[in-house]
């Protein structure tokens, strides 16, 4: 029997070993790279990047990834973990990077920050920072799964350093990250996904609390069992933009080959429940059924990819209670707004314009609503979401110089008089003076200046015509000087060789009272009142 039960104990563990390596095998080697900086040098310190690593960490781990995990890393540090995951993933099935932290863009192209990076040249961009292409090369080759996961678009200080030592003509264009394109050709069994915090160009918010409203929605849905990638994306996207009111849009652009899957996938479908008699009133679904979501779900994607008013009512008409009901509603009333004119209509037109759709918009609102956006309260990160170029803020500077602001000269930064200027304008206009602009004080601004504007740039442009024709007609009037030009070397030698013999100096010339005759003996002088004889004897 102890024999018997042996053999029966070995066939157990054989079997249990066969299960174990066969869900290993289901789930192939994944591998992550997690990094969150927040106590940077050279800049303000981050809240939540750290918090944010250490969650995304967690979930991976538990949805069975090997974590290579940073927090706070200076440049060494980062580059040490990029090649250990370089290298841990090269043959990987699936292959994530977590960063969360300070990034920026310049000419379109992306950098993540370390925490000791001091960016006050341009030749800095390449030796303090690790650019976005290092990260899309670590990822392993097809047939695998890369992902990059980003939520460093948050305002960004170090930019504004580094802009301001850069030549004009290579500068940051806009906050946040720019968008990164992912090839078509690049797409075979696998494909590479790129997510963001929120919308290329813009500025993401770290939130109240220990985790971004970017990371705790994601920590939610990206590992939820049977839920594709690309559908915990779009969740977290409806999520956050109808916790931030619309601010803070998450985006992702992929090219996957086939669905991917960061949790466990749903079980098999439970037996068809029994169908009801002709009798009885058929049972509403579940909101949690697999293909009441599945349904949902395009609905979804069809209204927020027309983006009109009646896919959105549709949606809501079908789903008013379902997982992006507010998120419609949200966007409904967005596209509600007139929109305001600026450009080629006259200013005046277009203010007047503009007026009479704020009024009919307050008289539609409630009581409650009817308070007008421009009244809230600027602060920097409203102010990068405008997304304002070295070019728009020059602009911005001149508007302000044309209605009277004293400044030194509209040169694209924005200095203590600059902001000075904004301050006071908001003060006269009845509004907050934080001396930061909101998308709504800056399309205000825009408006009232428009005709200050062009009378201002008109004048400038007088000025610079006159100085112009005044140089032309100083340079007319001097006389070129002549230029001594020095004489070849060559010839020079030349002369001090063979000196040139001294000119004979003239004779001294006679008094007036006498006159020079010449004869046969040679010359001899006459009183200037006789004539010198013909055959060359003088005659006394």
């Amino acid at each position: 029997m102890r024999f018997w039960a042996v053999i029966v104990g070995l066939f157990f563990l054989a079997a249990a070993d066969l299960l174990q390596a066969g869900a290993l095998a289901a789930g192939g080697n994944r591998v992550a790279l997690v990094i969150g900086n927040s106590k940077y040098v050279y800049a303000p310190a981050l809240p939540n990047p750290a918090g944010d690593a250490r969650l995304m960490a967690d979930v991976l781990r538990k949805a069975g990834f090997n974590v290579i995990e940073g927090v706070d890393l200076d440049y060494a540090g980062m580059r040490d973990r990029l090649n250990k995951f370089t290298e841990a993933s090269y043959d990987a099935d699936t292959a994530l990077i977590y960063y969360a932290g300070h990034g920026m863009q310049v000419n379109g192209k992306n950098y993540l920050i370390p925490i000791d990076a001091e960016l006050t040249a341009p030749a800095h961009l390449r030796t303090r920072t690790i650019q976005m292409d290092e990260l899309l090369a670590a990822l392993p080759p097809d047939p695998a799964v890369g992902i990059v996961i980003l939520d460093a678009c948050r305002d960004n200080p170090l930019a504004r350093t580094l802009a301001a030592a850069l030549p004009k003509s290579r500068s940051t264009t806009a906050p946040g990250l720019a968008p990164i394109d992912v090839s078509s050709a690049e797409v075979g069994s696998g494909g590479v996904l790129i997510a963001f915090a929120t919308d290329p160009g813009s500025v993401s918010y770290d939130g109240n609390g220990a985790n971004s409203p970017y990371t705790m929605s994601l920590a939610k849905h990206l590992a939820e069992p049977g839920v594709e990638i690309q559908s915990a994306l779009t969740r977290v996207r409806g999520e956050v933009t109808a916790e931030t009111d619309g601010r803070q849009r998450p985006w992702h652009n992929a090219s996957l080959g086939r669905e991917v899957f960061i949790g466990p996938q749903a079980p098999p479908p439970a037996a068809a429940a029994p169908q009801p008699s002709a009798t009885e009133t058929p049972a509403e679904p579940p909101n949690s059924d697999a293909r009441g979501w599945e349904i949902e779900q395009r609905v979804w994607d069809e209204a927020s990819k027309r983006n009109t008013l009646a896919h959105y009512e549709a949606y809501l008409q079908q789903f008013p209670n379902g997982a992006f009901a507010d998120l419609a509603r949200l966007n409904i009333n967005q596209l509600k707004k007139p929109p305001i004119t600026v450009g080629n209509t006259p200013a005046a037109d277009a203010k007047t314009e503009a007026d009479a759709a704020r009024s009919a918009a307050a008289a539609t609102e409630p009581p409650a609503a009817a308070a007008s956006p421009e009244t809230d309260a600027g602060t920097e990160l409203t102010e990068s979401a405008i997304g304002l170029d070295r070019q728009a803020r020059i602009d911005l500077q001149e508007r302000l110089l044309a209605i009277g602001y004293d400044l030194a000269e509209a040169d694209g930064d924005f200095g203590s008089k600059t902001r000075q200027a904004i301050g006071r304008w908001q003060e006269e206009n009845r509004l907050p003076a934080t001396t930061y602009l909101t998308q709504k004080q800056y399309a205000r601004l825009k408006l009232d200046t428009d005709d200050a504007l062009k009378s201002y740039r008109a004048q400038k442009a007088s000025e610079a015509e006159a100085k112009k024709q005044e140089s032309a007609t100083s340079q007319k009037t001097q006389k070129p000087q002549p230029v001594v030009r020095a004489k070849p070397r060559r010839e020079q030698q030349r002369e001090a060789a063979n000196p040139r013999p001294a000119r004979k100096s003239k004779p001294a010339q006679r008094k007036s009272g006498y006159r020079t005759c010449s004869g046969i003996d040679g010359t001899f002088e006459v009183p200037a009142s006789q004539r010198c004889p013909l055959s060359g004897y003088a005659h006394y």
